[in-house]
């Protein structure tokens, strides 16, 4: 009995060790629309990707229309690194950086948690987040939903949402199109731990210029300074 007891105190002991560790892994996500019979948006909207994450650090690899993209973000540093991989437009790839102070000087994060559901597995409790832009005093209402389940709350940090506790895998957004209002869902679909996820991952490559490098055209396609804004 004694044994017992003693095999029961170590598995809880692991369960709460687990616990307490920051997550690693894959989650895969999917974007979609809700709120609009338009064909086009909801075809637009439809999407599928990988992150993967460890603690704080999240990766975002993608590719559309030609331009490759890698979104690294560090919610301990609070810096974001995207690389746009021009190359199959016969540019090269540039860097595009940028903190989590520039945010906190323009905008306000405010959170409200209410109910509760389950996604991908883990059980999540609503965050309502109003994002209060400081210049204009113009507001916006995201609704999340997060999970305890993952992340250690002593050490995880969010770039995305300063301040929010727990790891969202539900956001939702209302979008406004010509009066036409919807809502953008990004949902986790399925969470895969994995041990072989190291901080090496979220390096950035290499081959890479400043986005300041690149030729004007590359700029103003990003809306970061191109010749029509120097004017």
């Amino acid at each position: 009995m004694k044994k017992l007891t003693l095999i029961c105190l170590m598995l809880s002991f692991a369960v709460i060790t687990f616990a307490q560790k920051d997550f690693g892994g894959v989650i895969k996500l999917k974007t979609y629309a809700e709120g609009t019979t338009d064909p086009n948006i909801l075809s637009q909207s439809q999407s599928e990707y990988e992150e993967t994450v460890l603690g704080s650090l999240t990766k975002i690899v993608a590719s559309q229309g030609g331009i490759g993209t890698i979104v690294i973000r560090d919610g301990n540093t609070g810096i974001m690194n995207v690389i746009l991989d021009l190359s199959a437009m016969a540019y090269g790839k540039y860097l595009v950086s940028d903190t989590l102070n520039l945010k906190l000087i323009q905008f306000d994060y405010e959170y409200d948690e209410t109910d509760t559901r389950e996604i991908a597995g883990y059980k999540c409790k609503k965050a309502v987040v109003t994002i209060i832009d400081l210049e204009t005093d113009d507001s916006e209402i995201r609704n999340l939903y997060v999970t305890d389940d993952l992340m250690n709350p002593k050490t995880y940090k969010s770039y995305d949402y300063p301040g929010l506790k727990g790891y969202p895998l539900y956001t939702a957004v209302e979008v406004d199109n010509a009066g036409e209002k919807y809502t953008i869902i990004v949902e986790a679909s399925e969470i895969t731990p994995s041990k072989k996820v190291k901080p090496i991952d979220f390096l950035l490559p290499a081959g890479w210029e400043p986005i300041q490098n690149a030729p004007e055209s590359v700029k103003a396609m990003f809306g970061l300074g191109g010749e029509e804004d120097e004017e």
